[in-house]
């Protein structure tokens, strides 16, 4: 048996968020796993995804005939990854979540704004992207700022 392509996205997409999930859970409980914090395990699965993503963008740029913009998205995206990684290297977990929620919103943005420019085609996941996307921003959120 096959499963559909909008099983398989949503499963995808499902397995994708549970990690920020339970590592936002681990963060609000002040827990801590193999001595690293929530919020730590929280911004390195959130560099990760974020990596993936404008990997997945740059995917998307290297696939079609190169056009007048192409250059500029690849290296906002590279940059994007770059200055989440720094942040990540700093030590400052707080302030790497913070850098990794303004990632994820600038990178939905090159990819929402850019792209559809460049290329007239799109893959029609862009409710399904721009939903994933709101969802780890208001864990971000969570994360930065915890409820007493």
């Amino acid at each position: 048996m096959r499963i559909s392509s909008s099983v398989s996205v949503f499963l995808f997409s499902f397995f994708s968020l549970l990690p920020f999930m339970v590592w936002t859970i681990v963060a609000m409980t002040n827990s801590s796993i193999l001595g690293y914090s929530g919020v730590q395990l929280f911004a390195s699965y959130a560099a990760i995804m974020l990596s993936f993503l404008n990997g997945i963008i740059s995917g998307q740029i290297l696939n079609r005939p190169p056009k007048r913009y192409s250059r500029r998205i690849m290296a906002g995206c590279h940059a994007i990854t770059l200055f989440a990684w720094i942040t990540i290297l700093m030590g400052v977990p707080t302030l790497a979540v913070l850098i990794l929620l303004l990632g994820y919103i600038s990178a939905f943005w090159l990819e929402a704004r850019f792209l559809k420019l460049l290329f007239s085609t799109t893959s029609g996941h862009s409710k399904i992207h721009f939903s994933l996307v709101t969802v780890i921003c208001v864990l971000h959120v969570i994360v930065i700022f915890p409820q007493y």
